[in-house]
């Protein structure tokens, strides 16, 4: 075997990796895979398709994140947050997606507000609807937007791994009485501090708005205790 063919069969391995990464974490931010549940890997192989090496080495990874746990005697399962370190998370987010947003308004790129503007005509039609999947959606694809305008690629990776960990709860979140109207009228009121550049206040309003979210949190996760 050449060297050449090594490189790619390493290249390879460490794609198909990816993917099974991207897959488990999207099954456990949807919540198809619940905290606390036994994740076995013949089962897993076999839907996916893989190998136990590959698989492995996502697991891995996906403990390094915090989403997945290996436990004596039970194996790998879904990491289970406690109401704390859904906070702390909330907490780091708020601050560092706020400082992504101020230094994005800073750089002044013409089309953003643009961008925003196309995505929050979307959400305010399907808040109307009550269409909270769809709406979850152009929620983050709205401020991926801010984010990426940043230009910092270093907060750009870290926001993307702390957003992935609040993911789990925003849905939930999003589904309390009246959040939707809420979100709206907020993004609306970022969307003018972009366009008037006015960096502080739009960082001031992301991370007031993130923060909020820890209450709604609690109460949701005090909620959904009283009926188990």
């Amino acid at each position: 075997m050449t060297p050449g063919t090594l490189g790619r069969l390493g290249s390879q391995h460490k794609s198909l990796v990816t993917e099974i990464v991207e897959q488990l974490e999207s099954r456990i931010i949807s919540g198809e895979l619940k905290p606390g549940e036994r994740l076995v890997e013949q089962t897993l192989c076999e839907q996916m398709g893989v190998s136990r090496s590959p698989l492995r080495e996502a697991f891995r990874l996906l403990e390094n994140r915090g989403f997945v746990k290996k436990e004596a005697r039970r194996g790998v399962t879904v990491a289970q947050a406690s109401l704390k370190e859904a906070i702390d998370v909330y907490v780091i987010r708020a601050n560092l997606e706020s400082l992504a947003t101020h230094l994005a308004v800073r750089r002044n790129d013409p089309g953003l507000v643009r961008v925003l503007k196309e995505l929050h005509e979307k959400m305010v039609q399907v808040a109307g609807k009550d269409d909270r999947k769809t709406y979850y959606r152009l929620n983050a694809e709205f401020h991926s937007a801010v984010i990426r305008a940043c230009g910092n690629e270093q907060l750009i990776d870290m926001l993307d791994v702390f957003g992935k960990h609040t993911a789990r709860y925003r849905l939930q979140v999003l589904s309390m009485p009246g959040k939707l109207e809420e979100s709206v009228k907020k993004h609306g009121a970022l969307i003018r501090s972009i366009e008037l550049g006015d960096a502080e206040r739009a960082e001031a309003l992301r991370k007031e708005s993130i923060l909020e979210n820890i209450a709604l949190l609690e109460q949701h996760l005090e909620e959904k205790k009283g009926t188990t």
